[in-house]
This record gives structure tokens, C-alpha cells and sequence, in this order.
């Protein structure tokens, strides 16, 4: 049986205690979507003693084209000891769904557990699409129990001298999450950008999305600097037992100082010392060259978050199911 959830008490104590705790799935991340304008609906599979077997926030995408579709981003999340039955659940959430249905029409579901390919080679029946991955196909998880020695002695030499150098050459970390941290977040974030030629989220957006979080203690904006000027800064997510890196900025100046490295151990230890049990770099290639995921334009930064010495975990993907399967088609080839 399908649930409403209203109350976030319950919502977080799930939604936190599944290992890689994914903050797209928390209270707060689907209070900040419905501040940006989405209707969300946030549902519960249960079992006849009342206990949940899985869940998933929704968020409405309205689109003039065909009115819209809803998404679940990493969800749902499975409980951590019925991974073993992910496809039996999964089935089990998808049936309960379709006799209570959704509280608005649209024409299609996407989905995208948090569920690794190993487990499951397609956790969906045939009625599901498999579409390009929304949210990162494959990351780097760090376990945080190791000791910081044995963390160091996992990472890749270079990342371990980079460490080292950051240090002699006097760089310093601090974290803050005020208007002023943002705004040297941004600015190192639009050199970055014109740097290596990609397309950023707005800074409206990334503004509101630390502001909106770090109200909720769950984002910081973690700064390297030497002599008190800005070299690097990434933006984090607490939730749960992780710490998500979810954006990351450097400026042209004084590269060879290797700030970002200071930067990512300052926040792996800030991270430990927490008590959280992850740090997830939050989005490399998958192994293969040949998988449809796979970008050339990321090898740099994918030899960069394996140098930390965490492993890479593949996803299944992410996956729609049409409501109308015909006209799904149709926008299907002309929305791609």
C-alpha cells in the first residue's frame, strides 16, 4: 500500500538511515523544490504491519509541450535490508502507485533508484524506457571509517603530494555558509566555467539552493585560500551518513599551490569528524568507455575524485514510464 507522507519526522528517519544517503530524497531538498515552484508528493510503500519498504519525494515538471511529468530524483529508496528484493520492491512500489496514482496527470514517471548496476541489471519491467541519466550514472564513494592515515595511505601518491604541497605552501581552508561565502563560491564558479568551457547552473539558482539548505544545517561552502585570497571553494550537502560535494570552483591564479586539494581534505576530515560515513564526489565516467554515460570531457576530473581512494559505484540509470505510451513516443522524438 501507498502512503502519504506529511509528517518529515518519519520522511527523514528512512530517508537518512539507507546507506548513501541521498539528500534529493530528504525533507528539506523537496521543501526547497516546491520554493522554486514544484508541486511535490512524497509516498510510502508499506507493509500490512505499517512498515516501510521503500519511498520516494516527486517533484511535478510542468512543460507546455505536454503538460508534464514526474520525477523522482534517486528514488525510490529501497530499504537497506530488502536490497536483496530490489526488483520484488520496486515492482511492489510501481503497482501500488498506478492504483493510487498521482495526484496530477502527466505523462510519464522517471525514475532513477539509488541501487547499484551489480546488483540489479534492470530493476524495471519492460514498461519502463531507460533514458540518459539525469542525475550522475557513476560517482566515487570514500569511506569514512578508516582511520586519516589509512585514508591517505588509499589515495593515489600524487593526491597525497598535492596534499602535502598545499600545505608547505600555506593554504588554508575555512567553511561558512553567510552571503559573502556564496558570493566567492560564484565568482570562482563563472572563471571555472570560462575556463574549461562548460555551462554552469545559474548563480540565482546555486545561490538559492545554499541558502535554502544551509538554513536547514545541511549546506557549507568550504574556501581554500593563500594570504587571504580565494583560490578554490566547493559547495557541500550533509544528509544522513553522507557529505555530498555537489559543486566545485578554482581560480586561474597560483594553480601550482594545489588548493583544491586542500579544499576536498579539509572537508573529508571535517566530514569524519562528524560522524558521517561517506564522501561522495558526486559524478564520475563509468569504467567502461563504451557505456552511453561515459564523456570524454570528464576524464580529468574522473582521475581526480579516484585519486582520493574511493570506489566507483555505478547506478542502474534512470528510467520513465509512460502514461500514455503512444503520444510518449511521439514527444519522445521531438524532446530528446
Amino acid at each position: 500500500m501507498i502512503q502519504s507522507i506529511t509528517d518529515q519526522k518519519p520522511w527523514d528517519r528512512f530517508m537518512s538511515g539507507q546507506l548513501g544517503s541521498p539528500f534529493t530524497q530528504s525533507w528539506a531538498w523537496g521543501a526547497f523544490r516546491m520554493s522554486q515552484g514544484f508541486q511535490v508528493e512524497r509516498l510510502a510503500l508499506v507493509d500490512d504491519q505499517g512498515k516501510w519498504l521503500a519511498a520516494a519525494s516527486f517533484a511535478f515538471h510542468r512543460k507546455p509541450l505536454f503538460g508534464g511529468f514526474w520525477y523522482a530524483q534517486r528514488g525510490p529508496v529501497i530499504r537497506k535490508d530488502l536490497h536483496p528484493r530490489t526488483k520484488e520492491i520496486l515492482s511492489q512500489f510501481v503497482e501500488a502507485l498506478q492504483k493510487r496514482g498521482l495526484s496530477r496527470r502527466a505523462l510519464f514517471w522517471r525514475l532513477e533508484p539509488a541501487i547499484e548496476r551489480k546488483q540489479e541489471a534492470e530493476p524495471f519491467d519492460t514498461t519502463f524506457v531507460r533514458v540518459r541519466s539525469y542525475q550522475p550514472s557513476a560517482t566515487s564513494m570514500l569511506e569514512l571509517t578508516k582511520t586519516e592515515n589509512e585514508l591517505l595511505d588509499r589515495m593515489h601518491e600524487k593526491t597525497r603530494y598535492n596534499i602535502r604541497l598545499a600545505e608547505r605552501k600555506g593554504v588554508r581552508v575555512r567553511s561558512a555558509a553567510d552571503a559573502d561565502a556564496i558570493e566567492i563560491f560564484l565568482k570562482l564558479n563563472t572563471e571555472t566555467a570560462t575556463r574549461d568551457h562548460f555551462l554552469s547552473q545559474p548563480a540565482s539558482y546555486i545561490r538559492s539552493t545554499v541558502e535554502f539548505l544551509a538554513k536547514q544545517g545541511m549546506a557549507t561552502v568550504r574556501i581554500a585560500e593563500l594570504d587571504g585570497v580565494p583560490l578554490a571553494a566547493n559547495v557541500e550537502i550533509s544528509f544522513g551518513d553522507t557529505v555530498t560535494y555537489l559543486y566545485g570552483a578554482s581560480s586561474n591564479m597560483k594553480r601550482n599551490v594545489m588548493a583544491p586539494f586542500a579544499l576536498h581534505w579539509d572537508a573529508i576530515r571535517a566530514a569524519k569528524a562528524a560522524g558521517h560515513l561517506f564522501y561522495d564526489f558526486y559524478g564520475t565516467n563509468p569504467e567502461s568507455p563504451t557505456s552511453p554515460a561515459y564523456k570524454p570531457s570528464w576524464e580529468g576530473i574522473t582521475r581526480f575524485k579516484l585519486g582520493w581512494g574511493g570506489a566507483r559505484v555505478e547506478y542502474v540509470g534512470t528510467y520513465e514510464k509512460p502514461m500514455n505510451a503512444f503520444l510518449y513516443r511521439i514527444v519522445r522524438k521531438i524532446v530528446r
